[in-house]
């Protein structure tokens, strides 16, 4: 029998807050640059740093130093090279309640104490626009995390994301939003249900964007309380 799953998935917004790693290499660019790139406010904390990661973080190049280092961070990523400090920088998040993902924890370690193993993890990712498509095995299986995602990138194309886009534009647009203010939540939910989504795929994967864009609205107007 499989054990029940100790994690969660879960979105967060990173944009304007402080995330601290702590390493500098090739790992520590790749788990970090994504996180610049949302918005989040990078801090690294290393004596050698990769020149891409510097150009998007603050960075004190210097050997990790303590609790100190992580004070106001939102998440912290333990990314050196080194094992024992990971485990320290992980312990010192735990400490502090503060959210830790250790790139190299060891799901098999048994013997490790938790406080020394992260607190959380990224997820294999697919990204089209706004939409997000994640996969984890929670630290088990990497190897299929990545073949999930490359599956994933192959099946879902990026009119998957100009659909999310588009449905996010009506959501906003004026007109529509007076018209579903006329009616309850249930008519509400029903009348999203009711834009035919395979056919808003099909027009934009033959560039009929603005068709697309005119079968939603008609859906949208043509609900009723």
């Amino acid at each position: 029998m499989m054990d029940k799953p100790s994690t969660l998935p879960l979105l967060v917004g990173l944009a304007g807050r402080r995330v601290v790693g702590v390493g500098g290499g090739a790992v520590a660019t790749a788990k970090l640059l994504p996180l610049a790139e949302a918005g989040a406010k990078v801090i690294i904390v290393a004596p050698n740093v990769q020149r891409e990661l510097a150009a998007s973080a603050v960075v004190h190049r210097r050997p990790y130093a303590g609790p100190q280092d992580l004070a106001g961070a939102f998440l912290v990523v333990a990314a050196t090279a080194d094992a024992s400090v990971n485990a320290w920088v992980a312990a010192d998040a735990e400490a502090l309640a503060t959210l830790c993902v250790r790139v190299d924890r060891d799901p098999d370690a048994a013997t490790a104490p938790r406080s020394a193993a992260g607190s959380a993890a990224f997820a294999a990712a697919v990204r089209r626009g706004p939409l997000t498509i994640a996969v984890s095995t929670g630290g088990q299986a990497p190897s299929l995390a990545r073949l999930l995602r490359a599956e994933l990138e192959d099946t879902y194309g990026p009119e998957y994301g100009e659909v999310a886009a588009l449905l996010g534009e009506l959501r906003g647009d004026p007109a529509v939003r007076r018209h579903l203010a006329t009616l309850d939540s249930d008519g509400r939910r029903a009348a999203w249900r009711a834009i035919p989504l395979a056919d808003i795929l099909r027009l934009i994967r033959k560039g009929l964007v603005l068709d697309a864009r005119e079968l939603a609205l008609a859906c949208l107007s043509s609900s009723s309380d």
